[in-house]
């Protein structure tokens, strides 16, 4: 059975902010993402990863990657890690220990969008799913990479996020693209418990669970059809999971609402035609805003 995902479901969710709290007071995030031919993927998630409250935010990428973020997000703590020797630009498996001591530090991991397909990948899939003991969040190639050993999640010693869209689902469970909403919503409820993740399954109708718990948002706007809103709402999971890494399926669900509303802010003020994954960025602030309002 789904519950309806609402603006009071959400506010509900929304942590309070104490005011004399200091930046590691609000969650330390660790962005593992991007390669040479797809940094904007990166720069996307770690930009919304800013925009979610948390307080630190540190992307690790190529340096094709770091290179646009120290122009583009002064915010962010940035490690350059070394480029597979492939010549395909993506982050090599020799960044490992590096990304190990970055990750101790960090309360929330997103892995995964603009990462490309590679043995590298692969590997440092396997190393930082096992090695952090924190709240992991994989989409884009990360899922990818997963749906080749799904087994890897039993070997999580932390809280899972994974935030497919139909393709990526359909190479994780073998579930048909076009399967019915019903089919859909059972196979991810079941996915989620057997292998114990919270999963965030994205399209018009959007559905969170973790296998017995389940949140349903139904808010179409084809205006998020564009390549760039899946990494606009991974980095707002992982900061929002930083927040609050004792309930990644809140996190979660308050991610699906807030990306969700600042969508629907951008299409009233630039139609759906015209609105780009940076422009639901920008609109996260009054996305906040107005739950807050509903907090008082």
């Amino acid at each position: 059975m789904c519950d309806k995902l609402d603006r009071a479901a959400a506010a509900a969710l929304l942590p309070l902010r104490d005011e004399t709290g200091a930046k590691w007071r609000f969650g330390r995030t660790l962005l593992v993402c991007g390669s040479r031919d797809f940094s904007g993927a990166a720069l996307l998630a770690c930009e919304s990863a800013l925009r979610s409250g948390a307080g630190l935010v540190q992307l690790a990428s190529v340096d094709a990657v770091i290179g646009s973020a120290r122009s583009r997000l002064p915010e962010a703590l940035l490690l350059p890690l070394p480029e597979s020797g492939d010549g395909k630009g993506v982050i090599s498996e020799g960044g490992a220990f590096a990304l190990l001591r970055a990750a101790e530090k960090a309360q929330s991991l997103l892995f995964g969008c603009g990462l490309g397909i590679s043995d590298d990948g692969r590997a440092l899939l396997s190393r930082m799913a096992e090695a952090f003991p924190g709240p992991m969040v994989m989409d884009a190639d990360g899922l990818n990479l997963l749906a080749e050993d799904p087994s890897l999640l039993t070997r999580r010693p932390g809280p899972t996020v994974l935030t497919p869209h139909a393709g990526e689902f359909s190479r994780l469970t073998g579930l048909a693209r076009d399967a019915s909403e019903a089919e859909a919503q059972a196979a991810a409820s079941a996915f989620a418990k057997d292998f114990g993740v919270t999963l965030t399954l994205k399209g018009a109708q959007t559905l969170v669970t973790d296998g017995s718990r389940t949140l349903l948002l139904d808010a179409p706007n084809s205006g998020m059809a564009k390549g760039g809103a899946g990494d606009v709402l991974a980095g707002l999971a992982a900061g929002l999971v930083s927040q609050m890494p004792q309930d990644p399926f809140g996190a979660a669900a308050l991610a699906v609402f807030v990306h969700a509303e600042a969508g629907m802010l951008a299409r009233s003020a630039l139609g759906a035609r015209g609105m780009l994954p940076s422009d639901v960025i920008a609109r996260l602030p009054q996305a906040f805003l107005a739950l807050e309002a509903g907090q008082a």
